[in-house]
């Protein structure tokens, strides 16, 4: 074989291969959801592919929206302003970015 011929493969390099929805295939899942180089992206499971890619939030978030919403709906967590009562008040004053609100439940229970 001659050195100066190079060996070229059939074989796309990583960087070249398709990703995500490129690939044609359907979502089947979100596995968990990352900041990567400063975007949020979502590791997703495919239908009949066991290889997951990353996948950024704003495709996702167009090419499927219902199940990013299922994503968010299975790990979301409210925190009540009545259970938070027997908690010292210098805990409560502590930003954590997450908003809270009062389950209609217990606002109706204690309007009773």
């Amino acid at each position: 074989m001659d050195p100066s011929m190079s060996v070229t493969s059939t074989t796309p390099s990583l960087e070249e291969q398709p990703v995500g929805f490129d690939r044609g295939l359907q979502p089947l899942r979100i596995l968990g959801v990352c900041d990567w180089s400063g975007e949020l992206t979502f590791l997703m499971q495919w239908k009949g592919c066991d290889q997951a890619d990353l996948v950024p939030a704003r495709v996702a978030n167009v090419r499927c929206p219902k199940l990013v919403i299922s994503f968010y709906e299975e790990r979301i967590v409210f925190k009540d302003v009545i259970d938070q009562e027997d908690q010292d008040p210098l805990d409560l004053d502590i930003d954590n970015g997450y908003e809270t609100t009062s389950s209609p439940a217990k606002e109706r229970s204690s309007n009773e």
